[in-house]
């Protein structure tokens, strides 16, 4: 398998030397054609932040079902890793761990032995973490953050 610019392509097959997903056309699971959709991620959390006018039942429920996801798209990339069929991209599962699905992953990642070693890919991943735990806590502790950051910017002047 060859990744670029976070496209994942099956790799070239050693008899025809032709992509393994046939002719040219990319042949995508369900769970695979599930992770690109995005709206999936935030909607529900959203919604139910917004009906009970309270963030935290929201973002408990965004980093349960997508971490959920994260695990479904993790073992589903892994196996077609091991086929040699088109992956889910990088930048995909990046969303989702960005989305309060990075407990899955990291569990995912444990579990299935998946991405863990790849070096670049884990930078991007504890930067999502480290966005995502940031973006939460801002979230949770509105006064708290603003207060910081008049603090940092009065540090800069």
């Amino acid at each position: 398998m060859t990744e670029r610019k976070g496209r994942a392509t099956p790799a070239k097959t050693a008899s025809s030397g032709r992509n393994s997903g046939g002719a040219g056309k990319k042949k995508l699971t369900f769970v695979a054609r599930l992770a690109g959709f995005w709206p999936l991620a935030i909607i529900p959390g959203l919604g139910l932040s917004l009906y009970l006018r309270h963030p935290l039942p929201g973002l408990a429920l965004a980093f349960l079902l997508n971490s959920l996801l994260e695990i479904l798209f993790y073992r589903e990339d892994k196996r077609l890793a091991e086929r040699q069929e088109w992956r889910i991209p990088v930048a995909t599962l990046h969303f989702w761990e960005l989305f309060c699905g990075w407990p899955g992953a990291l569990f995912a990642q444990g579990c299935f032995h998946h991405k863990w070693k790849k070096l670049s890919f884990m930078v991007v991943f504890w930067l999502c973490v480290i966005l995502n735990v940031t973006a939460v806590l801002c979230i949770l502790f509105p006064d708290e953050a603003k207060s910081l950051v008049e603090a940092g910017i009065a540090c800069l002047k």
